[in-house]
């Protein structure tokens, strides 16, 4: 493994060099944050160009940084600004060690773009006006909203962190959901990270906390790569447990038919980062759909690839496949677009 910290020049032909620029741009996505953490690492801002969008911005400091000898000490101080909890911990604290991270396996470009099966990650004007008057919710909407998450609530247990082996050493998280009694779907890149096949996959059920940040019961259950079935120009796949996983984790009925509706929400259960699930739900506005694909604002992190899409009634309507880069449109604050396929083209058999 090369140390992606101690490299000269930057070596973005790294899938973990280019997940540290993404990671860097998620949690810093603006010019002035950027230019900050930077400042703190030791690099003289007044070199950059910060009148570039952030992921470009974000790409001159890891060059700058590899150049002088300062991508350690920028580690350090991302692992300094970003709390314990945080999904991007894990990446930082494993490089700055020396220890291959475990990467998302969603395919980018040596740029660090995302592969959209639709258009780009590029967000809209429009895209990024449709909260200029605020995240506030009307009173009226909050008992919908509660019936919303009280269906959520029943589909969560169903959702499962997915640790994937790779021949030789090495893997990659991502995301899964129990669709029968022996079968979890998830993204087709989680389970062939960079194209090659896993050589072991554990399924980690009620990976989840008590609210107050303490650890509840999980539930391991392995799974056989021979199993694994789908289709990978759409990004799907099936694998089957080795194992029965009990009757604590409900099997998640899939409705072909669902419709995402343009301009509804998009909910997402994930585990970004490999850590304990957790709930898209901030700027969860639906902004294009076709018979493929959905694309949504609603947050994710690197290791929701596999995560489910739900709408208002709880329904899956589509497997998270690729998180876009936050860019700032409009004057308006960073918003990133993500995408997912469509439960439509799923085919259980």
């Amino acid at each position: 493994m090369t140390d992606v910290l101690a490299a000269w020049p930057y070596p973005w032909t790294e899938p973990a060099a280019r997940q540290l620029h993404r990671t860097l741009t998620q949690l810093f996505p603006s010019p002035k944050a950027a230019a900050d953490v930077a400042a703190r690492a030791g690099i003289e801002v007044w070199a950059l160009d910060l009148q570039q969008p952030p992921v470009h911005i974000w790409k001159d400091v890891l060059d700058t940084a590899a150049k002088l000898g300062l991508s350690r000490a920028l580690a350090e101080t991302v692992r300094d600004l970003v709390p314990a909890t945080s999904p991007a911990r894990p990446l930082v604290d494993d490089l700055l060690a020396a220890r291959p991270p475990r990467a998302e396996a969603e395919p980018v470009g040596r740029d660090g773009a995302p592969r959209f099966l639709a258009a780009s990650d590029t967000v809209s004007v429009e895209e990024a006006l449709l909260y200029h008057d605020s995240l506030l919710l009307p009173i009226g909407r909050v008992p919908a909203l509660i019936g919303t998450l009280r269906r959520l609530l029943a589909v969560a247990p169903s959702v499962c962190k997915l640790e994937v082996a790779l021949p030789g050493g090495g893997g990659t998280l991502g995301t899964g959901l129990r669709v029968g009694p022996r079968r979890i779907l998830t993204c087709w890149h989680v389970l062939h990270p960079g194209g090659t096949p896993a050589s072991a996959v554990v399924a980690e059920f009620g990976y989840d906390d008590d609210g107050a940040g303490g650890a509840v019961p999980s539930t391991a259950v392995r799974c056989d790569p021979a199993t694994v079935t789908g289709d990978p120009a759409d990004d799907w796949a099936l694998i089957g447990t080795a194992e029965d996983p009990g009757d604590t984790w409900p099997v998640v009925p899939l409705d072909p038919g669902a419709v995402p509706r343009l301009h509804g929400p998009a909910y997402i259960i994930q585990h970004p980062g490999g850590v304990r699930k957790r709930l898209g739900f901030v700027r969860n506005h639906i902004s294009y759909v076709d018979d493929r694909v959905v694309q949504y604002l609603t947050d994710t992190q690197t290791g929701s690839s596999g995560a489910p899409v739900l709408d208002a009634d709880g329904t899956v309507i589509a497997i998270h496949h690729a998180g876009g880069r936050p860019q700032e449109v409009a004057g308006r604050p960073p918003t990133n677009k993500n995408e997912g396929i469509r439960i439509s083209r799923v085919r259980l058999g």
